[in-house]
């Protein structure tokens, strides 16, 4: 039989065929359901939702137990904060710098250190129920966002807790996704058991976003308004609280003075309407909170602005000694060495804008950097290492980049010499024209003064006499005294030296921290303190390190010898000839000891010119040891006047009288082993069995004659 398949037409036709009445049959009242199909359909889909229920509630409880398959474990949440602030303080509590990851800031506080009224526009803006869950899950919020999500066919809607929410930042990657939900769920189920809401809150608050790197609510209050987080009123809370539900959108930093709509203050004025829905502020308060003018003092880091080079320095041997710890998890109380007074001079003395024009007018130097320590201890009590942070080489800290140390290193070559019992402070020395194998050193003033004492020779800088003590004396002799000072880039196998080693004849140099740390030795009586930053950590109650100076204090020179030298570097008679009655080597009503160096530029063959390129000069007391370079960080040489007394002593003189005044006149105790010969103000003195050959040739007589070349 032929299938028939009736068209349209026909099949319309035989509907209305079918509806007409029958003659003698009365038509019925439709029925309950026939009346009512949408609550029939509704119904429909109600049981068979029900039915699907219970037919998956085995399948659900298995794909649950898959989705708690390696969650992590909840009781670790209280140490996944994120890493906290560390804070770099001068040694009389000043804050130098706020150390942190980079992106981001973490100030910790506890629950009790912030505004109720940050808390309250929290939990209205973000859960309103926050308080009355058993579990983490905010059932009606849920619901509506579900129906958001069936209505507009779009990404999920967010519906977390605060408790979801903590578990999502801790544990889970911000992926919307349908996996992720429900192990954030799950996540937060297991919180809300294991923490009490005070305790979810704490974290919550301490690990949200803010916005401009400001992680927690501790760090967004200094951050926007400079002030704790426990001070912030209404308006500053409710302006907070609404930048984590989008920081960019609501950063209010970017609206300042701009104009068109304001989407910081738009949630501002939705997070104080839900304060008042929620029964936590009045309508009255919301409005006067919102017209309140904010004022917003963003928290710079203050490592840029307040000793910048000695911070940097400080931070290098932080993580030298502790490595990253200071960072992650951080939350360390630093005390350094800094003494602020100190540092404030030193910036006045090197960063004076109209001495620095001077300098470079006069002499070519176009940067100077200081360093100054205490040489009982080592610590480090200011330091400035550019004389123009913001200029162009500003970034470069002068006081320990390695530069030639001209004539300063002397100071290594003659306590050497004196510590070897070759040579006595009147020793005689001959300075006349030398050739040592090719090597022949020309003095700074290009002539001779004939046969001089070793003080005289020493407090002139005369470059001949140096040579031939240094030959005598022996090199690794000199080289050894300097490596114990401390004066160790000289064990670096590229920093390269021949004879012309006490002239500062270095390939590389030594840096202003060195020669520095070698002055204080002499400084201390022979002991050497390596140069110290770092004097405390302490974490909450822990106290991580605390600088012990007796663990940091060798004998490196005797004291009688460091007694010597000081004799010698201190009688300003001993420089006359060559440096003047009123050089810039003096402190008034105060002995001191200095010295000075320049140092010659290599020319592209690498043989020393003429031309100057660094000029130094140190002093010191018992109670302070300060140098001070001038220069060009680029090479560029200085003018042709430039010497040790007219480049960096001037500077180094108004720092030393600033810094003194007011501080007792010290000096040293003659060690009893010290023979003394005559009397006054500059007696002489001699290490035992060194008295009886003081005045005479003894040591190396061809030395004394011209044309030596260096064979005794």
């Amino acid at each position: 039989m032929q299938e028939v398949n009736p068209s349209a037409a026909s099949r319309g036709a035989s509907r209305g065929r079918s509806a007409r009445r029958r003659p003698g049959i009365q038509s019925r009242k439709p029925g309950f359901w026939r009346r009512h199909r949408w609550l029939r359909r509704t119904s429909y889909v109600l049981v068979a939702g029900v039915l699907m229920a219970c037919a998956g509630v085995g399948t659900g409880f298995l794909v649950l137990a898959a989705f708690q398959v390696g969650l992590p474990s909840v009781a670790d949440l209280p140490n996944l904060g994120p890493p906290r602030d560390s804070f770099l303080l001068a040694s009389n509590g000043t804050l130098l710098s706020v150390l942190h990851e980079p992106g981001e800031q973490h100030l910790h506080v506890n629950l009790n250190q912030v505004s109720p009224w940050l808390l309250k526009a929290t939990i209205a803006v973000e859960d309103r129920h926050f308080y009355q869950d058993t579990t983490s899950v905010d059932l009606p919020r849920i619901i509506e966002a579900g129906i958001h999500d069936a209505l507009h066919h779009g990404s999920l809607q967010g519906a977390s807790t605060i408790t979801e929410q903590l578990a999502k930042i801790s544990f889970l990657t911000p992926a919307q996704t349908i996996t992720r939900k429900i192990r954030e769920l799950l996540l937060g189920f297991e919180i809300a058991k294991t923490f009490s809401a005070n305790q979810i809150l704490q974290m919550y608050v301490n690990r949200i976003p803010y916005g401009n790197q400001a992680i927690g609510i501790g760090t967004a209050a200094e951050l926007y308004f400079n002030i704790p987080a426990s001070k912030l009123d209404l308006a500053q809370a409710s302006m907070l609280a609404g930048i984590p539900d989008a920081p960019s959108a609501y950063d209010p930093l970017n609206y300042i003075g701009v104009k068109g709509p304001n989407y910081a203050k738009l949630r501002q004025a939705a997070v104080l309407q839900t304060m008042v829905t929620n029964h936590y502020i009045t309508q009255a308060q919301a409005d006067a909170a919102y017209k309140e003018n904010l004022v917003y003092t963003p928290w710079a880091d203050s490592g840029t602005l307040l000793a910048p080079n000695f911070v940097s320095y400080a931070v290098q041997r932080l993580q030298a000694r502790f490595g990253d710890s200071y960072l992650n998890p951080g939350g360390w109380t630093i005390y350094t060495s800094l003494n602020m007074a100190d540092q404030q001079a030193a910036e006045a003395v090197i960063q004076n804008p109209a001495n620095n024009a001077r300098l470079l007018a006069d002499y070519r130097i176009g940067d100077s950097a200081l360093v100054s320590l205490d040489p009982r201890d080592g610590e480090i009590l200011a330091m400035v290492g550019t004389s123009n942070y913001n200029g162009s080489v500003g970034q470069i800290n002068m006081t320990n980049s390695p530069r030639r140390p001209g004539s300063t290193f002397k100071m290594f070559t003659y306590t050497a010499a004196i510590a070897s019992g070759k040579f006595t402070m009147t020793t005689p020395v001959l300075d006349a024209p030398i050739n040592i194998n090719g090597y022949s050193p020309q003095n700074y003033e290009h002539y001779f003064s004939g046969i001089c004492q070793l003080q005289n020779c020493l407090g002139n800088s005369i470059n001949i006499p140096a040579v031939k003590v240094e030959m005598i004396t022996g090199l690794p002799n000199v080289v050894s005294m300097a490596e114990r000072m401390g004066a160790t880039g000289l064990l670096n196998p590229q920093n390269t030296y021949g004879d012309a080693l006490t002239l500062g004849g270095l390939s590389i140099g030594l840096t202003e921290l060195q020669l520095a740390t070698g002055a204080s030795v002499l400084a201390s009586g022979g002991v050497l303190h390596q140069p110290t930053a770092i004097l405390q950590v302490v974490s909450g109650t822990e106290n991580i390190y605390q600088y012990d100076v007796a663990q940091n204090s060798i004998q490196v020179v005797p004291p009688d010898v460091a007694y010597i030298m000081n004799a010698m570097l201190s009688n300003n008679n001993n420089r006359l000839k060559d440096f003047g009655p009123s050089a810039h080597l003096t402190l008034p009503g105060r002995p001191v000891s200095a010295k000075t160096g320049t140092s010659d530029a290599q020319n592209a063959a690498g043989a020393y010119s003429n031309n100057i390129e660094d000029n130094w000069t140190f002093g010191w007391t018992p109670q302070l040891v300060t140098g001070v370079w001038v220069g060009n960080p680029d090479g560029t040489t200085l003018s042709s006047v430039t010497s040790g007394i007219s480049g960096a002593a001037p500077l180094w003189q108004t720092y030393m009288e600033q810094v003194l005044s007011g501080q007792p006149v010290l000096w040293y105790a003659k060690p009893t082993d010290l023979v003394q010969v005559g009397s006054g103000p500059y007696p002489y003195y001699y290490l035992p069995n060194t008295v009886s050959y003081a005045n005479q040739q003894v040591n190396c007589p061809p030395a004394y004659q011209s044309n030596w070349n260096g064979t005794c």
